[in-house]
């Protein structure tokens, strides 16, 4: 067995939290962009919404890809951990991340994209 990374916890827990974050902060923060764009009175806030969207679509997309990259080499290193802790568990939770990371890649980009073609304030 391989020397486990330095400061694993920490590295794990990133692994397994960092895209769903950075989705979250990336749809908190559109969603606040889109209301003080479309529902302020006199249209006082002109924000550049697009752009916003695509900058954060960008940095969420990077935070992701990292935490992926840090589930990987975690759950490479403590492969052969077998059940017992700690390396049973920092295993589990890099294959946590391994898994659930593409999906919020996924949600990221494609909201990223999403909310850049689309137009600003329509309503359905």
């Amino acid at each position: 067995m391989r020397k486990p990374l330095a400061h694993s916890d920490v590295l794990a827990w990133f692994g397994v939290l960092g895209g769903s974050a950075a989705w979250l902060v990336q749809f908190v923060a559109a969603h606040a962009f889109g209301i003080a764009r479309c529902d302020s009175p006199d249209a006082r806030f002109q924000l550049p919404v697009h752009a916003w969207s695509i900058a954060l679509a960008a940095a969420g997309t990077l935070v992701a890809v990292l935490a992926e990259v840090v589930a990987i080499r975690i759950w490479m290193a403590t492969r052969e951990a077998g059940s017992k802790p700690p390396g049973g568990r920092l295993h589990f939770l890099a294959t946590v991340g391994v898994t659930v990371n593409p999906l919020a890649l996924a949600i990221i980009v494609m909201s990223g994209v999403g909310v850049s073609l689309l137009p600003l304030c329509q309503q359905s």
